[in-house]
């Protein structure tokens, strides 16, 4: 967080400078502008880190045997992920400046064994897709650019409880949700052509945490007595390959 705020901060007194001063374009003598609009895809490798905790115990999968309170499942997977974005930027001499959105969907799918029933539960949880809007400072040399980034983060992640053996029937625990953060990273851009930009991005994606609440599920869509409570914090350090299209001159 602290590297987020700083990487703000620069950006917001960046700007209030830029806004000062008169756009005048590239620095003189350089054959591109990075200004304009764009748009393009992008697709690459999701490392993720995910942890649950039953925070509060009582429903089918706890026992005396298990510890009362922050039992823990920690999960990690690494994956493809690939999506969109958009994105405007001006130029002032040699910085850029400019917001991005994106959309990512991943791969990012992990099964465990239970480390407290190894015999008959398995645990899974999945980051589906999540969303960036963040503002971009970038430094261009002519047709190269390097840039940081930093801003909101929200994605979807979902963690599931499966116990298959113990009773008669097995019993599940599944919820979904949507959880805000925050991404920072840096990446640099080549302009291929006048209009298209070839670039290499990493992210790092916080998406926080959340506490759900969901009831025990048999096979035959009886519910169980005793409803879950499971916090589930998730992160992702992505590196994608970009092509953008940017739009005017």
């Amino acid at each position: 967080m602290r590297t987020f705020l700083a990487i703000a901060a620069l950006a917001g007194l960046s700007a209030t400078g830029a806004s000062a001063a008169d756009m005048t374009g590239p620095v003189a003598g350089s054959a591109y502008d990075w200004s304009g609009f764009y748009a393009g895809a992008h697709i690459g490798v999701a490392n993720s880190r995910i942890k649950a905790t039953d925070v509060r115990p009582g429903g089918g999968f706890y026992t005396d045997t298990v510890p009362p309170n922050g039992t823990d499942f920690n999960f990690s997977d690494t994956n493809v992920a690939g999506g969109a974005h958009i994105g405007y930027q001006a130029q002032w001499h040699p910085f850029v400046f400019g917001g991005e959105a994106t959309w990512t969907a991943t791969g990012i799918d992990k099964t465990i064994t239970s480390p407290y029933f190894p015999d008959s539960d398995t645990e899974t949880t999945k980051i589906k897709h999540y969303a960036t809007v963040v503002g971009r400072v970038g430094y261009a040399f002519d047709r190269f650019m390097v840039y940081a980034k930093g801003g909101y983060a929200g994605g979807e992640v979902s963690f599931r409880a499966h116990d298959c053996c113990t009773l008669a029937m097995a019993v599940s625990y599944e919820q979904s949700a949507w959880q805000n953060g925050y991404a920072v990273g840096a990446g640099v851009d080549y302009a291929l052509t006048n209009k298209l930009v070839l670039g290499v991005d990493y992210t790092h994606i916080d998406l926080g945490s959340k506490t759900s609440t969901g009831n025990n599920v048999f096979d035959d869509g009886s519910l169980g007595s005793n409803p879950e409570h499971f916090r589930t914090k998730a992160r992702a350090d992505v590196v994608m390959a970009t092509l953008s299209y940017k739009f005017g001159n």
